[in-house]
């Protein structure tokens, strides 16, 4: 072999060495790379398992309390009534038999109690109606929504005949949910759409739904005062009331039972935006998915 050609060799020879050694130093890189981005993923894979873990022990016991503020309330507001109904009792029983001795402060003051003690009653049944809305089991089914709102217009009749409303129904989508808490929620929102009106205006009723992104809508909108922007999330909370008794009687928790059933059933109530005078009321509810519920929708 000839100087030339054993010099050329070698330098290949070279070459390939140094480009061995390159390629075994970026594997080696890459390797301790790999290694150091697996363990970053395990520590990041027990840091997430604990954070569940600490979401699921931390909902349990969400869940837990709840479930005792529920039973709690019920129980309270039970109990409540008993004592009440004694106040109201005694009240009464001085109003009527010694009314000729009651000097007109002392009567008036008799009629404030008297007064004070429905209103408490009165609150006492809506937390139980409140806490009933979350003890009940759900007993879900395919429910026709134009029949259940005409259902609903048909137990306010008086309300309505009294108050000369003008009602406009449209056709109604099915929905998914237990008939009864969908009663209850459709009654509570016609009430009020009926009753939160200004003096001397005739109540303008428009309920109208339909389907959209697997869900069933019903909307609950009217003419009356109306509700500022600032507080369409204040009027779910529980006993929170706008106006006082002088104006509209209530208790401060038809709203609250109202999203309570709603949430229940997986769904969502809001109050919108309104373009005119009046409020306007959503709520969606979720369409079960799958052969069962198309074969028991009654649509089909």
């Amino acid at each position: 072999m000839s100087g030339d050609a054993l010099d050329l060799l070698t330098r290949e020879l070279a070459r390939q060495k140094a480009a061995r050694q390159a390629a075994e130093r970026l594997l080696e890189e890459k390797s301790l790379e790999l290694f150091q981005r697996n363990l970053e993923l395990e520590r990041e894979i027990i840091e997430r398992e604990r954070i569940e873990a600490t979401l699921r022990e931390q909902a349990a016991a969400l869940s837990k309390v709840n479930a005792e503020l529920e039973q709690f309330a019920y129980v309270a507001s039970h109990d409540l009534k008993a004592p009440l109904r004694t106040v109201a009792s005694f009240a009464q029983l001085l109003m009527r038999r010694h009314a000729q001795r009651l000097d007109g402060e002392a009567a008036e003051f008799l009629g404030f109690i008297d007064a004070g003690v429905r209103r408490m009653y009165s609150m006492i049944e809506a937390l139980l109606e409140y806490a009933r809305t979350s003890r009940l089991p759900l007993r879900s089914t395919w429910v026709d929504g134009t029949a259940l709102v005409d259902a609903v217009l048909d137990s306010l009749r008086t309300p309505v005949e009294a108050s000369r409303a003008q009602i406009q129904r449209a056709a109604l989508p099915a929905l998914w949910g237990d008939p009864v808490l969908l009663h209850l929620l459709l009654q509570n929102l016609i009430e009020n759409a009926l009753k939160f009106q200004p003096a001397g205006q005739v109540p303008e009723v428009r309920i109208s739904g339909g389907e959209q992104d697997q869900s069933s809508w019903i909307s609950v909108a009217d003419n009356g005062i109306g509700i500022p922007v600032a507080d369409h999330q204040r009027i779910f909370a529980l006993f929170q009331r706008l106006h006082g008794d002088e104006r509209y009687e209530g208790t401060g928790l038809g709203l609250s039972i109202c999203r309570k059933i709603a949430e229940r059933h997986g769904g969502t109530l809001e109050v919108l935006a309104a373009e005119g005078p009046g409020s306007r009321f959503l709520l969606r509810l979720p369409r079960p998915q799958g052969a069962g519920a198309a074969e028991t929708d009654p649509r089909r």
